[in-house]
């Protein structure tokens, strides 16, 4: 165990720093759309203390770079055009991770030969992995993560109101049955296929910058 606790706590920060970001993007979103109840409660803000959740930190100790904060709390009833505005709230959280990974994916063309064999390339590695890991991650669309929220925007208000409706009466029993079969299946299972599906998105990306695909979670 202590052998491996330097890079325990990397991949600790490094979590960190990425919910805390994608919290701060949901809350600085809603903020903009009409919703200040994140902003009251002190969240439109990247100290990490105000989002990290114990639960979703331990993910750590997991063989996937995925993990979640304490869900921001947005009043729908004040997000201007709620049908339109609140999966763009939902859609900032991914976003921010998506942007923080294509960052990595530069700082990696400019500097991995100077950083390579050093903590420090490990460091970036681990940040381009995490990050596009939590964005793609977040964009599956079941609740309650934020692809729950996005795809309404893809549906009818009728479509939408019964997905929501669905979700509401599922509560966590989708994402449970995922991460199960998942590791049931050593890494077959659908959310294996979900980061498949989005690699033509993600690898030309890397290939720009010259990041290695293996970076890539799926």
């Amino acid at each position: 165990m202590l052998e491996h606790l330097p890079d325990l706590l990397l991949r600790f920060f490094v979590l960190t720093v990425s919910l805390t970001f994608h919290e701060a993007a949901h809350a600085w979103a809603a903020y903009r759309l009409g919703d200040d109840t994140a902003k009251r409660m002190g969240r439109l803000s990247l100290n990490p203390l105000v989002h990290m959740d114990p639960l979703g930190s331990l993910m750590i100790f997991s063989n996937m770079p995925l993990g979640w904060a304490k869900p921001v709390p947005v009043d729908s009833r004040n997000i201007r055009n709620p049908r339109s505005g609140l999966p763009l709230v939902a859609f900032a959280g991914p976003l921010s991770n998506l942007v923080l990974g294509v960052v990595g994916c530069i700082l990696y063309f400019f500097l991995a030969s100077i950083l390579y064999g050093t903590g420090w390339f490990t460091l970036l590695t681990s940040f381009i992995l995490v990050n596009f890991g939590l964005a793609i991650f977040n964009l599956l669309p079941i609740a309650p993560l934020d692809g729950s929220k996005i795809v309404t925007a893809f549906l009818s208000d009728r479509a939408a109101d019964v997905y929501e409706a669905r979700m509401s009466q599922l509560g966590v029993i989708p994402l449970v049955l995922v991460m199960a079969f998942e590791v049931f299946s050593q890494g077959h299972g659908l959310l294996s296929l979900w980061f498949h599906i989005w690699k033509p998105l993600i690898f030309p990306i890397f290939a720009l910058f010259h990041v290695p695909m293996w970076f890539y979670p799926g």
